[in-house]
């Protein structure tokens, strides 16, 4: 392909163009072997058949001389030539092993060994094998092109193929054949499905340019409404970033150098009292507390500080120590530095004598005291200024996904929607998009890696508005999952448990993810804690379990388990397969046949191999090989 040579051969070595010309011909025999008199017609335009064939023997002669022999690229008999053990070295061989193949893999290797035209530049040619060549070129042609798009739909079917692997291909797509609008509208659709759409945009207008060039006319409607079709879906959500003023709009809280009444009593351990329960406040997620290293050192009057503009505060905790008594009180208060209003004041007794016993304990009282202080000022502001709408559109989509069938998950969608035009830094309802977004996914047969793509963003879009909203790592990690990036996945389901340790709704979700990444028996694990808090739970969660259990081969497990569904329709391929696991024919022939009339011409595999996001390929010949035991496929 391209401008022929032989890798690692020495400038100076000497192989015939004629020789280039009969692997050529040796490669693209549809039965590997070629007579010699049909070579010899082709690549000698002689009278004398004799001469043609002592031609063939000559040229037989010099790439054995030039090629040892032991590398076993010919096969020579009396009659024929075919190729031998190298021909796997042979980029064209190659080339339609690799249009053969579906793994996109095998594409984006094919792709690399595409440097122009088969033969280019190759003179020294006779009328016969001209007129092959241009056959066989457009043949290939037409194979490369077919192969490249069938690998873009491949490589973006979940929406995450490697940036580089794409480019390489719009490359040599291109580079093959500049003019070919079909090549542009894949590529076009490729990046889109991929979520990248500046490339898309940059690869539509490269075409506009170069169709106004050469031909003065628009792109076809063809390429017109696959653009349009591309670039639809990206304003129905808002923007797919979020200004980063958003994500820190938490309240500043710093605490001022504490005074004392008598200055002659002075301890310095109430200095690092004060750093511990800056530390403790650090636990809150709801506001940030400034360092006292830096605050210490902010001049004050009475609680204001004389210039805001380092700290930027909003509140700002101030306080002095007095006698009382004989004793020693810290006496604290909190104002917003805004208005110089007091929002909180408090006393705490401070024993000389059992101070180290109470450090600690002092130090967690008086942060608690804080933080619920600050937390009730905040609440109270947002009940006098919160429009309650978006929290209303909210609860209404929450109550569509109780159902997911696909008119409902548009429902709960629309009011998800409309919950964030309400209000756009409100986050769960952006997580929540994410999850009708990937349940509408798996409703369609995981066909269109767009809505993954969306649902991406939107899952990002929430942890920037919210970093500590469980919900918006539960979702990106289950986004991850069906889009095979099953690190990210392991990731965001920790995330997720870890600041909401104790949701059902999230362990039981989690327990399936850990299944498909390979990790059954943790799988398991979350499924018992998900049914102790939560034992009259929904259909799905029994669903999960059968799918957990499945996994871990544990077959009379998964059937009891999909025993407790209301409907076993949904669970069919898993009952047909695990009572054919046993050896149960009866009971496996009878679930496969009602699978089969329900999804006809193996629909059902199909969509469970577009779907099933398993780790392991194990689980899924598993799975197949039941079916084929109870007679579905």
């Amino acid at each position: 392909m391209g401008t022929p040579a032989i890798a690692g051969q020495p400038a100076r070595a000497f192989f015939p163009s004629k020789a280039f010309q009969l692997i050529a011909i040796l490669s693209l025999s549809a039965s590997g072997r070629v007579s010699r008199r049909e070579i010899a017609d082709l690549l000698w335009a002689s009278d004398s058949e004799g001469t043609a064939l002592s031609n063939l023997r000559q040229l037989i002669a010099r790439i054995k001389k030039a090629i040892p022999a032991e590398r076993g690229l010919l096969e020579v008999d009396a009659y024929s030539v075919a190729l031998g053990q190298e021909r796997d070295e042979i980029d064209v061989c190659r080339l339609i092993a690799g249009a053969g193949n579906d793994g996109p893999t095998a594409c984006v290797d094919a792709m690399r060994l595409v440097r122009g035209d088969l033969l280019e530049g190759v003179d020294d040619t006779t009328d016969q094998f001209s007129h092959w060549l241009a056959i066989q070129r457009g043949a290939l042609r037409e194979r490369f092109f077919l192969m490249a798009q069938a690998g873009l739909i491949e490589l973006t079917k979940y929406g995450r193929a490697p940036e580089k692997s794409l480019k390489l291909i719009a490359e040599r797509m291109l580079a093959f054949e500049p003019e070919r609008e079909q090549s542009y509208r894949a590529l076009i659709e490729a990046y889109g499905r991929n979520g990248m759409f500046d490339e898309a945009r940059r690869i539509h207008d490269t075409l506009c340019l170069m169709l106004q060039r050469e031909y003065g006319s628009a792109p076809s409607p063809e390429t017109a409404a696959v653009t349009r079709r591309v670039f639809a879906s990206r304003v129905q959500y808002g923007p797919a970033v979020v200004a980063t003023s958003l994500a820190d709009e938490r309240p500043r809280v710093a605490f001022l150098a504490p005074l004392y009444v008598d200055q002659a009593a002075q301890n310095h351990l109430l200095r690092f009292l004060v750093e511990d329960v800056a530390n403790e406040l650090g636990r809150h997620r709801s506001f940030l507390v400034l360092a006292p290293h830096s605050s210490f050192k902010v001049d004050h009057l009475s609680g204001t500080p004389v210039d805001n503009s380092v700290l930027r505060a909003d509140y700002t905790i101030s306080g002095f120590v007095k006698p009382d008594n004989g004793a020693a009180v810290l006496a604290l208060r909190m104002t917003k530095s805004a208005a110089g209003e007091l929002v909180w004041a408090g006393e705490f007794p401070i024993d000389p004598a059992a101070f180290f016993k109470c450090f600690s304990l002092l130090s967690r009282r008086i942060a608690g005291s804080v933080g619920s202080a600050i937390e009730r000022d905040r609440l109270a502001t947002l009940r006098a200024n919160c429009d309650g709408s978006a929290y209303l559109h909210y609860l209404e989509g929450q109550k569509w996904l109780t159902n997911c069938d696909l008119p409902k998950l548009r429902k709960a969608r629309k009011a998800f929607k409309q919950s964030v035009e309400t209000n756009p830094g409100f986050a769960p309802p952006r997580a929540r998009i994410a999850q009708t977004l990937y349940l509408e996914w798996i409703q369609l047969g995981g066909q269109d890696p767009d809505l993954l793509n969306i649902a991406r963003e939107q899952s990002e879009i929430a942890l920037a508005l919210d970093p500590n909203d469980a919900i918006g790592h539960w979702m990106k990690g289950t986004v991850a999952l069906y889009q095979r990036d099953f690190d990210e996945c392991e990731a965001k389901f920790a995330e997720a448990e870890t600041l909401c340790p104790n949701s059902a709704d999230l362990l039981v979700q989690y327990a399936d993810a850990l299944s498909h990444l390979d990790y059954p028996d943790q799988g398991w694990a979350k499924f018992e804690q998900a049914i102790d808090l939560n034992p009259l739970p929904p259909d799905h969660y029994w669903w999960a379990g059968a799918s957990v259990a499945f996994h871990q081969q544990s077959f009379e497990k998964t059937i009891e388990l999909c025993g407790k569904l209301a409907d076993d329709e949904p669970v069919l391929s898993m009952l047909a397969a695990c009572h054919a696991q046993l050896g149960q024919m009866e009971q496996a022939r009878s679930y496969g046949q009602r699978l089969k009339d329900l999804f006809p011409k193996g629909m059902a595999i199909e969509k469970s191999k577009r779907v099933s996001p398993d780790r392991s390929p194990t689980h899924r010949a598993m799975h197949i090989e039941g079916l084929r035991l109870a007679g579905a496929i």
